[in-house]
């Protein structure tokens, strides 16, 4: 199994172990070391939690920003019973047909030969 650690889940990390490591050395006496040990383990795991956290490729923030949208901002739907939606298409296609264009015609009549026989020439034409 490959596994890769980028730089912001070292960062994480690092952070995670430096306060751990100072959470023990600041609060451990000479008799009560082994509950401070557990507790500074419980806090760099905390972190790699943090660090190694991935769902639906979303890191934590993310996932914690896109939960805190789902529960408090998204509005559940209401749908109606019997009701007939009308297609917004239809509407507009509609409109159209009942509206009568007005088309203007240009005729030039001064059309010069020689540029359209020399573009055909060119096969642009």
């Amino acid at each position: 199994m490959w596994f890769s650690v980028n730089f912001i889940q070292l960062i994480v990390l690092a952070v995670g172990a430096v306060i751990a490591l100072w959470t023990f050395s600041a609060c451990s006496n000479a008799w009560a070391k082994w509950p401070w040990v557990v507790f500074a383990v419980i806090i760099f795991f905390i972190f790699v939690v943090i660090a190694f956290f991935n769902v639906s490729e979303l890191n934590l923030l993310a996932f914690i920003a896109k939960k805190i949208k789902d529960i408090f901002l998204d509005e559940p739907k209401k749908f109606q019973v019997n009701y007939n939606r009308h297609d917004q298409t239809e509407i507009v296609i509609a409109k159209s047909k009942q509206e009568k264009w007005k088309q203007k015609i240009e005729i030039k009549e001064d059309i010069d030969i020689s540029k359209v026989n020399e573009l055909e020439r060119w096969w642009i034409l």
